[in-house]
């Protein structure tokens, strides 16, 4: 019996040192969210919920909320909603090897939006997530959904796999001088060749000819954004959303149809706009390059591996 409790007790003792050695700590940086009066009213429940799902996402240590204090304190940043160095620095001001943050926010339209990113204290992003969800009925309280909401990220971002120690990063393999080493004499220098002025004719008519075709083409792309533009806003009507830009009740498979159609009439929208300002680009290229007229001789001076042209033009 005696030699039987001792083999078990050193089969144990592995598995233990893994399990110490697997522990790692995040940094979760205060939930940050809309100041609409349904986020404002449940903060601390929010932020509770928050801390709560980066603790539990699987053998992770968070630091106590008076060391999280006095890290933001020695921090002393407000960008760490864009900026991973900040992110980065709330790690190593915490004792942690990641530090970890969350955006919630609340459309009109009444859809919830969670965005979280994961950071190493040496500023790599290792993970970025985001969800939506309607909101639902607005009798109901906030804090619940989006509480779930919030878990699902937690768990998106892989905290649970992250690694408990940064890669090694290899030497650079030594240089060793070579006893026979050969000094070579430096290159010579590459000829300077003459400009040489262009035989070509400069009477503009391939500047007019692009200049016409690039209005055309950028007309046609803002007659384009603008139809996307227009479809897009027809499906969000179409939606019947009430004054204050929430779904109608309906169930879950409802709400879901709703956020699916928010999202297409979106993509929809933002093709448009995208096509509008690239066909306005166009336009006033083509515009530019209609009114400008050549007044000197194109002129081509040949490189090593290239060459320059310039080519010179008045108003």
């Amino acid at each position: 019996m005696h030699l039987r409790l001792e083999l078990v007790v050193l089969c144990l003792l592995p598995g233990l040192a893994l399990a110490q050695a697997r522990s790692l700590t995040v940094v979760p940086h205060p939930l940050e969210f809309d100041p609409r009066p349904e986020l404002v009213s449940s903060a601390d429940k929010l932020r509770a919920a928050w801390v709560e799902a980066v603790r539990e996402a699987g053998e992770v240590v968070t630091p106590s909320r008076k060391e999280l204090d006095a890290a933001l304190s020695d921090v002393g940043r407000k960008d760490c909603r864009t900026s991973n160095d900040c992110l980065a620095a709330l790690a190593v001001k915490g004792a942690g090897l990641y530090a970890v943050h969350a955006l919630v926010e609340l459309s009109e339209l009444g859809v919830f939006t969670v965005t979280a990113r994961v950071v190493r204290d040496d500023g790599r992003l290792m993970a970025s997530f985001t969800t939506q969800a309607p909101r639902g009925d607005k009798k109901k309280p906030v804090a619940p959904l989006v509480k779930q909401l919030l878990v699902d990220v937690v768990t998106s971002l892989g905290i649970k796999s992250l690694p408990a120690f940064k890669e090694a990063v290899a030497a650079p393999p030594p240089v060793v001088a070579s006893p026979a080493a050969v000094v070579s004499a430096p290159p010579p220098p590459p000829p300077v060749m003459p400009a040489v002025e262009s035989a070509v004719p400069t009477t503009g008519s391939g500047q007019r000819v692009a200049a016409w075709a690039l209005l055309g083409a950028g007309g046609a792309a803002v007659v384009t954004g603008a139809v996307l533009v227009g479809l897009g806003q027809a499906q969000v009507r179409a939606l019947g959303l009430d004054a204050r830009g929430f779904f109608p009740a309906g169930d879950a498979d409802e709400q879901a149809r709703a956020v699916a159609s928010v999202r297409a009439a979106t993509s929809l929208q933002t093709a448009g706009v995208v096509t509008l300002a690239a066909g306005a680009a166009l336009a006033v290229t083509g515009l530019v390059l209609r009114l400008v007229e050549p007044a000197a001789p194109v002129t081509l001076v040949p490189l090593p591996g290239g060459g320059l042209v310039a080519v010179g033009g008045v108003w």
